[in-house]
């Protein structure tokens, strides 16, 4: 959400929501969709490999890939900084 004032806020990504499913090649994919703007983002687990990869792309056009170990990082760093921040999720 985006605040423009403190009486007035304009929604960002409404309808946006996060879906999990089974993919063409059988990996589990977890992936955000109907988003306005902003980032999108998308996990893939190969079942057979057990590997885990974490795409995250920018409105820009830049990709970025996280492994299964990097991505944990950084959810424990975001889980660890909300707990601390006393923030709920």
């Amino acid at each position: 959400m985006t605040r423009q004032n403190n009486k007035n806020t304009k929604s960002a990504n409404h309808n946006s929501t996060i879906i999990t499913r089974q993919d063409r090649t059988g990996k589990f994919r977890t992936e955000t969709t109907r988003r306005d703007s902003g980032i999108t983002v998308a996990v893939s687990t190969n079942p057979q490999s057990d590997a885990t990869m974490l795409y995250v792309d920018s409105p820009n056009g830049d990709t970025f890939h996280f492994d299964g170990r990097e991505a944990r990082t950084i959810y424990r760093a975001l889980q660890k900084h909300y707990k601390f921040t006393k923030k709920t999720w």
